[in-house]
């Protein structure tokens, strides 16, 4: 079995799974994680509820039990992994039979207060996209294996003295934490698994450079053209052209802010053919010419 138990924080904790909330920045404090360790046994009036401000990863695997959450009492197998925020009822004493689990409890922490969002919403805070995922999973057996070697590895670097071990530590939780998404990717619960829409809508966002066609788009949302072009526009805002010319127009603020390229050769760069057109289209958008907006940068 490993453990770790938290008795001093870092004075100056990594920064590498930190979020920002409310204009706050939260990091995580770990305060004890485990590997291979067995539940106690009881009847389910030994079930203790109970709440904090801290995040519960825990993934069962070996024997049979029990564990609640928010009252509800639910199986636990080996591959049940088990989410649990801030503010959830919760307990994980096994009924009637035994069961091995590996955990990590970890808080979010500002300089004044603890991070108290559910866990989907953390993980949403973390990746920038809508996440849902439910506060437990079933995992294969490869995936199980995957996650308690995880779990592991950031117990040997929060008990390693070593230098850095503490910035690995905290690259371990980010790494779980895309685990975990990708656990939500592939069980179809999130915007990942994208509408048809959505679909067309990233094909425009990877190819802004190219010369698309509504014919093209229309073909990727499997709809015909006259209906894409509305309800396109209708879940994004802008007609699907529209929207390729807004990045088009955004790729080309970064390379004059960042590049010494020429408008012409931007132009071309970003899909442009003709260079008039784009000294045209960007200062009906941006209100200055391109020259104009790369001086103005300069001078910041």
């Amino acid at each position: 079995m490993k453990r770790y138990v938290q008795t001093i924080k870092p004075q100056i904790p990594p920064q590498a799974a930190s979020i920002f909330y409310n204009k706050s920045q939260y990091t995580p404090s770990f305060l004890h994680a485990t590997v291979d360790q067995t539940h106690p046994v009881g009847q389910k009036k030994t079930f203790v509820s109970h709440k904090h401000d801290f995040y519960h990863i825990v993934l069962y695997t070996s024997g049979y039990g029990e564990y609640s959450i928010e009252g509800r009492f639910h199986p636990a197998q080996p591959g049940t992994c088990v989410l649990i925020g801030p503010g959830q009822y919760h307990d994980f004493v096994s009924r009637w039979k035994q069961s091995v689990y590996s955990e990590i409890t970890f808080a979010y922490e500002s300089m004044r207060q603890s991070l108290r969002l559910p866990f989907d919403q953390l993980l949403s805070l973390h990746t920038g996209y809508d996440i849902s995922l439910e506060s437990h999973v079933t995992l294969s057996m490869d995936q199980m294996y995957n996650l308690q070697s995880l779990l592991a590895k950031s117990i040997t670097h929060l008990n390693s003295t070593q230098i850095y071990s503490q910035y690995l530590a905290h690259y371990d939780l980010a790494t779980i934490f895309n685990f975990l998404v990708e656990i939500a990717v592939s069980s179809d619960q999130t915007p990942f698994s994208q509408s048809r829409f959505e679909r067309a809508k990233s094909y425009i966002e990877e190819h802004y450079f190219d010369q698309i066609t509504m014919d093209e788009l229309a073909k990727i949302a499997a709809v015909s053209k006259g209906y894409f072009f509305r309800e396109f526009k209708k879940q994004f805002g802008a007609p699907p052209l529209a929207y390729q010319q807004s990045i088009r127009i955004e790729a080309a603020k970064t390379l004059l802010k960042t590049t010494t390229l020429r408008c012409n050769e931007i132009a071309y760069r970003i899909g442009f053919n003709d260079v008039y057109f784009f000294h045209r289209i960007f200062k009906k958008r941006i209100g200055q010419t391109p020259n104009e907006y790369r001086k103005q940068q300069t001078l910041k």
